[in-house]
């Protein structure tokens, strides 16, 4: 058994394993591969000479209320071969990762469960609930009937991720929230645009903030993230209900926000910090991830 950081005749192994494990479809596989450095930021392992397992790193960075930046990394797409699982194969390369990357000053992993049981799987591993944010399902009438019957003008435009993270970071100033990449914001307008939607700037009387959509179906959108002062989220919301109709909205809001749309607070993201001096909020905003 071997383990170490990717090398370019691993990706079609790799890419057989995603398949294998997560069945998404071959042009986001190869999207997300084209769209990053993913020889510096994959580790595998392999049985034989055969990669069997794998997880990518993705940078980025925890963002302090202060201000105060902390070098961190998303693990993603851990994965194993059916045929090589329950051998403990993905355990060992959650360590090994965080041990390189600690070796590479990053000093916290940051991860989302894709299901609830994974918490408790991933809690053993070192790892502690460290974000959160509010959801809430609404269905088009709902959100008809909290804008009222004036619903002042909204300004709804597409916009470039470069624009798309100064927005988010305007919003999310003051806060404890997790930080992107140009080159990560773009890959997730990439996956909005297959789904039918895009990131959004949205004004109301001179404000601006920001929201990140994808169509589920024809009846179904999310927003995987909604930024804006609280007082225009109805308004915010019926804007871009009538942009992307639809019967059910998921909205998901920072846990400290949106009150006014109902949903609950929820685990979203955990983190493990490999720094034994580094202090760090476990009371953050991870927002947009890859589920």
């Amino acid at each position: 058994m071997e383990m170490r950081l990717a090398i370019k005749e691993d990706l079609e192994g790799l890419k057989e394993i995603w398949k294998k494990s997560f069945g998404d479809e071959d042009r986001f596989i190869d999207q997300y591969f084209r769209s990053r450095d993913w020889i510096n930021q994959t580790a595998v392992l392999l049985q034989d000479g055969r990669s069997v397992s794998m997880l990518t790193m993705i940078p980025v960075d925890l963002i302090g209320a202060h201000g105060e930046k902390c070098r961190a990394a998303m693990i993603y797409a851990v994965a194993t071969h059916p045929d090589f699982q329950k051998r403990g194969f993905a355990d060992q390369l959650i360590e090994f990762s965080n041990k390189t990357l600690q070796s590479k000053l990053v000093s916290a992993t940051v991860l989302v469960p894709a299901t609830a049981e994974l918490f408790h799987f991933y809690e053993k591993r070192g790892y502690r609930n460290g974000f959160f944010l509010r959801e809430a399902v609404l269905d088009c009438r709902e959100i008809k009937k909290q804008a009222g019957p004036n619903p002042p003008p909204c300004r709804i435009t597409p916009i470039e991720p470069s624009e798309y993270n100064r927005l988010r970071r305007e919003q999310l100033a003051g806060q404890s929230y997790l930080d992107y990449r140009e080159e990560e914001i773009s890959f997730q307008r990439m996956l909005a645009r297959m789904n039918g939607a895009d990131l959004f700037a949205i004004e109301i009387k001179g404000v601006v903030g920001c929201a990140y959509a994808e169509r589920v179906s024809k009846e179904e959108v999310i927003l995987k993230e909604l930024l804006i002062p609280d007082q225009y989220l109805t308004d915010s919301l019926h804007g871009l209900s009538e942009l992307l109709p639809a019967e059910k909205y998921t909205v998901r809001t920072p846990f400290h926000s949106g009150k006014i749309l109902g949903g609950a607070v929820r685990p979203f993201g955990m983190l493990r910090v490999n720094e034994a001096e580094l202090s760090v909020s476990l009371n953050s905003y991870l927002g947009i991830a890859y589920d």
